[in-house]
C-alpha cells in the first residue's frame, strides 16, 4: 500500500455534498442528515455543511493517505457563492481537516 496525499474535488448542492478523491477516483454522494440549505441560501447552517462534508470524506477514505497537506478543490456549487459563503465553505473544509482550499468555480 502506498501513502498518498489527500486531494479532493468537492461539489456542494442543496443539502448534498459530492466528494471525489483525485488520486483514486473514489466518489461519495452524501445527503445531509440535517439540512444546511434554506430557501435561496445554499449554506444557511454551516455546522450541518461541515458534518455532511466529514461524512462524505469518510466514505471515500481507503488505504493509506497523508494529512500533511490535504487539498480540497471546490469545483461546483448549485448556486453562486457570495464572498461570505466562500468563507463559510472554506471554514467547514478546514474544520474537516483540509489545509488548502482552492475554489475552481
Amino acid at each position: 500500500m502506498s501513502i498518498r496525499s489527500l486531494d479532493l474535488d468537492v461539489a456542494i448542492y442543496r443539502d448534498r455534498v459530492q466528494v471525489t478523491d483525485r488520486s483514486t477516483g473514489a466518489f461519495a454522494d452524501q445527503r445531509a442528515d440535517y439540512p444546511f440549505s434554506e430557501g435561496t441560501n445554499l449554506i444557511a447552517h454551516p455546522r450541518f455543511l461541515e458534518d455532511t462534508i466529514v461524512r462524505a470524506i469518510r466514505q471515500i477514505l481507503q488505504g493509506g493517505f497523508s494529512l500533511k497537506s490535504p487539498v480540497a478543490h471546490v469545483v461546483s456549487t448549485e448556486l453562486p457563492l457570495s464572498p461570505s459563503q466562500r468563507e463559510i465553505v472554506a471554514d467547514a473544509l478546514r474544520e474537516a481537516g483540509m489545509r488548502e482550499i482552492v475554489f475552481e468555480l
